[in-house]
Order: C-alpha cells, then structure tokens, then sequence
C-alpha cells in the first residue's frame, strides 16, 4: 500500500493558495486515514504567484507503522507559470524506505529540457531507461499538480493530461472532471463547501522494471495504474485559488482518506 500512496499524495502536494507575491502562501496539514485508521500526516507549502511558484510535501511513518515499515519523503518543485504547463526549474525527490535512501534531483534548462543530476540509487539499475525524447516536453509530478490547479482556476474543469518524469519513470497523470460535489463538514476536515470532483489516473509510458524485478513489479504497477483516485479541489480560504481539499482512493488495507487538517497563512 505504501508504495502507492506516494503516487496518489503527490496530488495534494502543491496545496497553496495563489498570492500577489510569490513569497507568500499556506503551510498546510493533511491527515491520512486508512480503514478508519489515522496513519500519519502529510505536511505541505506552497507559494504561487506572477512571478512563480514553489511547492512542496513531506511525510514519514512513526510509531508502531515506523517501526514495519519505515518510510519517509520528501518532493520540492519550482518554477515559472507560462503557457499551458508550469516551466519547472528544479524538482527534488529525497527520502528513504527501510534506511535505503532514494534521492533523485532533476534540473531543467531554459528550454524545459530534463537534465537527471543526481540519482541514488540509479535508474538504471532496477529499469529501462527513458529515452531522452520521451522526456522532452514533461513536468515533475509535483509541477503536475500546480497544472491542475491552474486549470481549475482559469477554465473551473479539470480536464488535462499531463506529461511527467521524474528523473525514473516516464507517466502520464489524466485527470477528468466528475462534476460539482458539496463536502459536509467533519471533525477531520477543516474544509466544507462545494467542491470540483476529479479522477486521477497514472497511465505509465516508460521507465518500467527490468526483468529480473519485472513479474512482481509489473503486477503491482498494474494495480496501481487500476487505483481510483478522487481528488476534491476547492478554495481552502475565501477568495483563494482552488487548491486539492480532500483525496479518496482504495488500497488492499481498507479506504484511504486525505482530509485538509489545518490551513495557515505564511
């Protein structure tokens, strides 16, 4: 499970309200429940603006959860907004799982073009390599989400397919609009209000597991390509820019559930 709850995180990352100066934004809290269950706290910024953006989401395992499966991340972007994908500059995507570290870093260059500058372990030592083309034209999974958000606020749809490399796998994240919802207020939600629903979906187009990992890899990317992922995007405070407000997916372990836990102006 938590090797696809990463993925499906990734779409709260750049949770933010737009601001003026880009040196201003939210901090923001996430708390992740699945089976009922609260599991850990995801904790994200972001600053958007004209000048543009920065964002960012971190998240460990402690506890009882800590000590079987120990895991932590942490995913930075930033960029300019210009046309219709973000411009990423720097995406960074450092952490663990079970003390073996996973540090990746991918540089762009004025042009847009990917440049992998540190990887560790590398790539290519657990997948096939994603052809320098299939890169061209891409954003980081976190510049993703700041297109979705953008394409709520401009067109209120959130009808985009986005290209994504992250410095291993080459991906596309569709996302479709479900329509208006209206979410109740909860104890575990500091949001409640209308809400634009969309789905969320990973179609992988290079960058998969090489043979010798490939059977067992291949069948857990498969379930994770079949996870719905609802993601709820609305305004977090009055006359912000919509911002993701709640997550909805299925894992083997039961429901997973992602509600906005606390919000504050930085």
């Amino acid at each position: 499970m938590f090797r696809c709850l990463p993925f499906a995180l990734l779409a709260i990352a750049p949770t933010t309200v737009a601001t003026a100066n880009p040196a201003q934004g939210l901090s923001l809290t996430y708390a992740v429940h699945v089976g009922g269950v609260h599991v850990l706290d995801a904790d994200a910024e972001m600053a958007l603006g004209a000048n543009g953006y920065r964002a960012g989401l971190k998240m460990q395992t402690d506890g009882f959860l800590g000590r079987v499966a120990q895991w932590k991340t942490d995913v930075r972007a930033q960029g300019l907004l210009s046309g219709a994908l973000p411009q990423p500059r720097q995406f960074t995507a450092h952490g663990s799982w079970r003390d073996q570290p996973r540090m990746t870093t991918v540089d762009y260059t004025p042009d847009g073009t990917p440049t992998l500058t540190l990887a560790n372990p590398e790539p290519e030592k657990d997948r096939e390599p994603v052809p320098v083309n299939l890169r061209l034209g891409t954003v980081d999974p976190v510049s993703a989400i700041v297109a979705v958000l953008d394409q709520v606020a401009k067109k209120g749809d959130c009808d985009i397919t986005v290209p994504v490399y992250d410095g291993r796998q080459r991906y596309d994240l569709v996302f479709a609009t479900q329509g208006p919802a209206t979410l109740e207020a909860t104890d575990l939600s500091v949001y409640a209000g209308p809400a634009t629903a969309c789905t969320v979906k990973y179609k992988p187009v290079a960058g998969r597991w090489k043979e010798n990992r490939q059977r067992d890899r291949d069948r857990e990317g498969a379930k994770r390509k079949d996870i719905p992922v609802t993601l709820y995007i609305a305004p977090a405070i009055a006359g912000g820019t919509p911002v993701p407000v709640r997550l909805e997916m299925d894992s083997p372990l039961g429901a997973v559930k992602v509600h906005l836990s606390t919000v504050k102006a930085v």
